[in-house]
């Protein structure tokens, strides 16, 4: 067996947290993180309206430009807890992968209620599309 830990986001720095775990051939996201302070410094920012490609330019999300042709090796997101570093970047890059959320039952509910104010381009976000009954229906959750 070959296992592989790739750290994308949230190492030697507070937020956007972001690791890729690959064991042979499949790959397990761990997190999908917001920093904070890349945010705080633009009074204005309406986040939820903004691009990936701009907050990755920010530093404000996790550039999972990595991932990009492994993306049918995802087989899962873990959102380990619910703190924004650790989930706040999910309605903006999570879409890109066909793979469940796995979370606990209040990480969930979080998460979709970032979903569902995410708005790109002054259209509804693919995730919340996906999620309309809540994300329990994407997503497994754990106790």
């Amino acid at each position: 067996m070959e296992i592989e830990v790739n750290a994308i986001g949230g190492y030697e720095e507070v937020g956007r947290n972001m690791t890729a775990i690959r064991v042979n051939e499949d790959i397990v996201i761990i997190d999908m993180g917001l920093r904070l302070d890349r945010i705080a410094i633009h009074e204005d920012a309406e986040i939820e309206k903004m691009h990936s490609i701009d907050l990755i330019k920010m530093g404000a999300i996790p550039n999972d430009a990595m991932l990009s042709k492994a993306k049918r090796a995802v087989k899962a997101i873990v959102c380990t807890h619910g703190h924004l570093d650790h989930i706040g970047a999910v309605p903006k890059l999570a879409h890109r992968y066909e793979a469940p959320i796995i979370s606990t039952p209040f990480t969930a509910e979080l998460i979709a209620q970032q979903i569902r104010v995410e708005k790109k381009f002054g259209r509804e976000s693919p995730l919340h599309a996906r999620s309309r009954a809540g994300l329990s229906n994407n997503s497994r959750h754990s106790s």
